[in-house]
């Protein structure tokens, strides 16, 4: 799904490498050194399956002290996992980005927070970084297209317009990524990088992806990887079913989670008056970016408007730090696990994705993304 991006942006990195290199003495660990520019004190280190990742429960946490930019740390690995590493600031993620780990390797990253991150080390990463430049030009498309847009606004251009060209033209371009990588696996069905770019390509074109790879590379060591990809692009391709059945006027699907007292909270409790329900979560930028804006138009229509806060993807103690220390004041409960999700129901997987629902529950409106169009609608809608 298409988000809003022309604002800051979140640094995320998936990376990967090729079959033929010998692993370390440390097969059973991954090595990581970082230094770069504007790096808190403090990092948080998850392993997760990403699958898994979605009932609040990664494979391995770490909390590491910094020192001038700098950490080095040993990761035990049994098999290649996401690693995510989160810059924190006051107990809070201010950024992240995520790469492929694999045990045995050496991860080196070098750069900067708030601009751009280079991966090194084994010859692995630094064949995933040679692969990455063969989008390079066109991921520089999209940095002038956000720079152009954001200009545009500033000129006091209508922000509708503006965004519908951004994602026009983000479209075309994102097209033209998707053919080149394509075009990768084609050419390079034995690389074990194709089994990074899985994550990269629109949930539609993995399993069409998937078939052009081959056999020892679907059977080796990156198979873990790979199986999550395919999970991931299906579990996906549900979601988008299940928002395209949420037209407006059709009734929100009921739900019953626990609040941040730990008592059942449900959906329908709520009618009488107009709800949004906020999918969010603390780890995530975007979300957290809109929070005053939110907090500013819950106090001018909260007799009009209920929010239900819908923590995702996180652990129970990081949600409930965030909704005290940012001091959001209307109601939350946090998604349940597995089978209990509701982000099918609803088709969610973008964050910020926000569901507007009328007093008698229908669906008024569904935004994805941090969407400067939600607050004037709002207006609109109660003024």
């Amino acid at each position: 799904m298409k988000r809003s991006i022309l604002k800051s942006i979140l640094l995320s990195f998936i990376v990967g490498g090729m079959p033929s290199f010998a692993q370390t003495k440390d097969q059973g660990k991954l090595h990581i050194t970082a230094t770069m520019k504007n790096m808190n004190d403090t990092v948080l280190i998850m392993v997760a399956d990403m699958q898994k990742m979605q009932n609040h429960e990664p494979i391995y946490t770490d909390t590491l002290r910094t020192a001038n930019g700098s950490f080095s740390t040993m990761i035990p690995m049994d098999c290649a996992w996401t690693v995510m590493v989160y810059n924190m600031k006051n107990g809070q993620p201010v950024g992240q980005f995520m790469f492929c780990g694999v045990p045995g390797e050496k991860c080196e990253i070098v750069g900067d927070w708030a601009n751009e991150c280079k991966l090194g080390g084994s010859d692995f990463y630094n064949q995933y970084n040679a692969m990455t430049e063969t989008t390079a030009s066109l991921q520089q498309e999209n940095t002038n297209l956000m720079i152009e847009c954001d200009k545009r606004l500033e000129a006091g251009e209508p922000e509708k317009d503006v965004m519908d060209y951004h994602n026009r033209k983000a479209g075309e371009i994102q097209d033209r990524i998707t053919a080149k990588q394509m075009e990768y696996v084609r050419q390079n069905p034995k690389s074990e990088t194709c089994s990074i770019l899985l994550y990269d390509l629109p949930a539609e074109k993995v399993e069409e992806t998937y078939a052009m790879m081959d056999t020892s590379i679907k059977n080796g060591r990156m198979k873990n990887y790979i199986q999550q990809a395919l999970l991931q692009a299906r579990e996906e391709l549900k979601h988008m079913v299940a928002a395209a059945a949420l037209e407006p006027g059709v009734e929100a699907p009921d739900f019953t989670l626990l609040d941040i007292n730990g008592e059942q909270l449900s959906l329908s409790s709520l009618r009488g008056k107009y709800v949004i329900l906020d999918f969010w979560g603390s780890w995530c930028a975007w979300c957290m970016e809109g929070m005053p804006k939110m907090k500013k138009y819950y106090k001018k229509y909260k007799n009009k408007m209920e929010i239900l806060g819908i923590d995702c993807n996180e652990t129970e103690k990081m949600w409930k730090t965030a909704v005290k220390q940012n001091k959001l004041p209307w109601k939350h409960v946090i998604n349940g696990k597995g089978e209990n999700s509701i982000l099918p129901l609803y088709g969610v997987d973008g964050f910020p994705t926000k569901v507007i629902l009328d007093p008698k529950g229908r669906i008024v409106r569904l935004i994805v993304g941090e969407d400067p169009q939600f607050y004037p609608y709002l207006d609109s809608l109660f003024e």
